[in-house]
């Protein structure tokens, strides 16, 4: 059963999103269709939509433990060369 979902947004943010959305060959519902469902699959807001000024308080806590735990258990890298011979031998 489908439901129906009002959003009030500025018109010019609205505008730029639709273009988006046309660019990638769907309309604007349909984008923001693909958007909720892939929140309600993962749980989670995509983490690239976040800069470090407006991410939810949440998301910052769990960014600052993922960084205590590299810094603490994280491998160290004395040049480049280690690090790009590290990344192909992972291929």
């Amino acid at each position: 059963m489908n439901t129906t979902l009002q959003v009030r947004i500025d018109k010019k943010t609205k505008e730029k999103a639709r273009k988006a959305f046309k660019a990638a060959g769907i309309d604007l519902s349909s984008g923001l269709r693909l958007f909720l469902t892939h929140v309600g699959r993962t749980g989670e807001v995509p983490h690239d939509m976040f800069t470090y000024d407006n991410a939810p308080e949440a998301y910052m806590k769990k960014l600052m433990k993922e960084r205590d735990w590299a810094v603490k258990h994280g491998k160290v890298y004395t040049d480049i060369k280690q690090l790009h011979d590290d990344i192909l031998k992972s291929k």
